[in-house]
């Protein structure tokens, strides 16, 4: 391997660092293998990892050796990216994990201004046609009963579920599945969720939201 200079492996090393490469032990290589690795003395190794360390990402412990130092921010940043690529079966599954949840909470935990906003999502839904006017009023009305619910977390990873859902891959499956007919279905399911919540029925409402997601996954993973 040709020579570098010190500037070239801190670049190096910041990349490999980016890309997770010790992510699982948080542990970096000695001086004298990353020296080897690279093709350098190992005072030109050091020089680069003095710098990284200087940023805080690097924590030099006496005996044991350089570990990664990972901020909250850091290790949400690293979560998010794995958002990327989830699979629509993995989705499905974990929507119906947390939704059936969240609606169940919604029929106790909301007050009647939520109750009309998820009532009046519906309606518009209902009247929307074609398939990006209809995706948006969905996706409000299901955001709509996450924050109903009063969890803070549950509407957070609801966040993050948006955030799947409103990549390219996601949407062009849910094009592909989309038909008026399908639409309709779709309606009449919400139209069972939000009866359930006005009578502050948690038990129908939970029972309603996975009939509908049901009925999503089904349509979705078959559009594949």
């Amino acid at each position: 391997m040709p020579r570098r200079v010190s500037s070239d492996v801190e670049t190096s090393l910041r990349q490999r660092i980016e890309a997770g490469e010790w992510s699982e032990s948080l542990r970096l290589p000695n001086e004298r293998y990353l020296a080897n690795e690279y093709g350098v003395a190992r005072n030109t190794v050091r020089s680069a990892m003095q710098r990284i360390g200087a940023d805080g990402c690097l924590r030099r412990e006496v005996g044991r050796g350089t570990f990664l130092h990972r901020s909250h921010e850091a290790d949400l940043t690293a979560v998010t990216r794995t958002l990327i690529g989830v699979s629509p079966a993995d989705t499905m599954a974990v929507r119906q994990i947390i939704e059936p949840k969240a609606v169940a909470l919604a029929a106790t935990k909301s007050n009647l201004a939520d109750l009309k906003a998820i009532a009046a999502a519906h309606e518009k839904a209902v009247e929307a046609e074609g398939f990006e006017p209809f995706e948006r009023c969905d996706a409000v009305f299901h955001e709509l009963i996450f924050i109903a619910s009063r969890n803070e977390l549950l509407a957070a990873l609801h966040a993050m579920l948006r955030l799947i859902r409103n990549q390219e891959q996601w949407l062009g499956i849910k094009r592909r599945s989309f038909t008026p007919g399908r639409r309709a279905d779709y309606c009449n399911e919400h139209a069972a969720i939000v009866r359930a919540l006005l009578c502050r029925d948690a038990e129908a409402a939970e029972k309603a939201m996975l009939v509908h997601l049901d009925s999503v996954g089904r349509n979705l993973l078959n559009a594949q």
